[in-house]
């Protein structure tokens, strides 16, 4: 079974104890043929950039791609913004940069930096616009969720109808399919992580078989989150399977899809989200 990760952070995963090398080896034996590094910061952008420059080059490594952008929670790192841009403007070209992200808005610990958040959100989807990039959106709200409350989703919504032509990917999403639809109406994936796999996460799970199979994208957000039976571990790339697995059998006997099917098909979107790059900045891109 070949599979993809669209979102990890191996630099993190080293700071916990895991051999980088030894894992991203291991886990292209079991099928794994792509991984995404996601920056979250200058400083993990320019790492991202060496580590595909590095393992692209051996045969028993899957290919790597790499991001740039400043997470929600470092808002107090706005001044670093026109940096990021810069490095964005000048590796865009580049075969192995996949988009910006990832970016967004996280309400989860404090809403003090709310409106920095925001404006750098929008520097992002301009930039995105302007350049024909995908962008990868992380959005977390209260620790209480509230449907249909979710400021976080609405706020982020409010910004990208300023730009309609913007693309991209809603990273480890854990709110229901109405949070999700009006992304998914604007050809935007939906990715699942590990989280998808915890027997609590039922509203997650009933959100994952409505949205379309077209749209499905699944990944780690290593070192974090890691699913069953892997719980409590630190995650890694090749830990994605158990998450595709979790919604090939999930969609199976919900949606009567065939887990196969369900399968080969997530690995054709994410080929896809691989591409997105091409396809926007090439006019490709068709809903």
């Amino acid at each position: 079974m070949r599979f993809i990760d669209t979102h990890c952070h191996l630099n993190l995963m080293a700071g916990q104890g895991i051999d980088m090398d030894l894992a991203l080896r291991e886990a292209c034996a079991d099928g794994l043929t792509h991984a995404v590094q996601i920056a979250t910061d200058l400083t993990t952008a320019r790492q991202g950039r060496e580590l595909c420059s590095r393992w692209n080059a051996a045969s028993d490594m899957p290919e790597m791609s790499y991001t740039a952008g400043l997470h929600p929670e470092a808002a107090d790192q706005g001044g670093s913004v026109p940096a990021i841009v810069s490095f964005i403007e000048d590796h865009e070209s580049d075969g192995n940069f996949l988009g910006i992200g990832e970016c967004g808005l996280d309400y989860f610990h404090s809403t003090e930096f709310a409106p920095e958040q925001k404006s750098i959100l929008r520097t992002f989807f301009e930039l995105a616009e302007r350049l024909g990039l995908p962008v990868i959106l992380h959005l977390r709200d209260s620790r209480v969720y509230e449907p249909g409350e979710t400021r976080s989703v609405r706020d982020a919504l409010q910004i990208l109808h300023q730009f309609p032509s913007v693309r991209g990917v809603l990273h480890c999403f854990t709110y229901t399919y109405e949070e999700a639809a009006p992304f998914i109406e604007r050809g935007w994936f939906v990715s699942y992580s590990g989280i998808l796999t915890f027997k609590t996460a039922t509203a997650l799970q009933s959100g994952a078989c409505r949205v379309p199979l077209s749209q499905l994208l699944v990944e780690t957000d290593a070192p974090f989150l890691s699913p069953v039976p892997h719980r409590g571990e630190v995650n890694r790339p090749g830990y994605v399977r158990h998450t595709l697995e979790f919604l090939s059998r999930l969609r199976e006997r919900e949606c009567g899809e065939s887990s196969e099917n369900v399968i080969s098909a997530i690995y054709e979107n994410s080929l896809r989200f691989l591409k997105w790059k091409r396809i926007l900045q090439e006019g490709l891109y068709a809903r």
